[in-house]
């Protein structure tokens, strides 16, 4: 029960932090476009994907229309290239994750929608950040979770049994019952928000 607690605590704590920052980045760069819009929209997904669990479409697809009219409006009819090839980007960086099961639908959407609105190579760079935040966000909860323990006993006793019975065959994970994920949009906005505080990776 402790670390169930711990785990909504965790969430709602994280969900709150990217929202805040999405207010701070809102007042701070009000007068940028693009920075207003996507702090604007990582502010309302992460509320929803902290309450809900979802990504909702109607959230999602003004921002696309959003970025494409914006990058038109700055750069003419290449501007529907950059802001589709963003969008393309976008999509087919989460793509194999969501098929592997690691995130949602709404998520996928989500980075897509941002690809709109930034461009193919920022959207790379927020995929960057967001894979490291992720990968230690998904850490944390995975060790909050009440099954972590459980799930970290049977690989020590299958191990054991694989070492002394020299049958490494039946070392086998697909039998694992952790399937808890957390709420992907609070990496995307810290992803964002590096981005937008630190540049580039590379």
């Amino acid at each position: 029960m402790k670390n169930t607690n711990a785990m909504k605590i965790t969430r709602y704590a994280l969900g709150l932090t990217a929202m805040t920052l999405a207010l701070l980045f809102i007042y701070r760069f009000h007068t940028d476009l693009l920075i207003l819009a996507a702090s604007g929209y990582l502010f309302l997904i992460c509320a929803t994907d902290t309450l809900y669990s979802k990504i909702p479409n109607i959230l999602t697809l003004p921002l696309i229309i959003i970025g494409l009219v914006t990058n038109i409006a700055i750069s003419g009819l290449p501007g529907i290239v950059y802001s589709m090839t963003g969008f393309t980007v976008g999509l087919a960086l989460l793509f194999i994750p969501f098929l592997m099961g690691g995130m949602g639908a709404g998520d996928v959407k989500a980075l897509a929608a941002l690809g709109a609105l930034l461009g193919p190579g920022k959207t790379f760079q927020i995929f960057l950040y967001m894979g490291m935040i992720g990968g230690l966000l998904g850490l944390i909860f995975h060790l909050l979770s009440p099954q972590a323990r459980q799930e970290l006993r049977r690989y020590a006793s299958m191990l054991k049994n694989a070492y002394l019975t020299r049958d490494f065959k039946s070392f086998d994970t697909r039998e694992s019952r952790f399937t808890y994920r957390f709420p992907y949009a609070t990496a995307i906005a810290f992803g964002f928000f590096a981005l937008t505080t630190w540049g580039e990776l590379f």
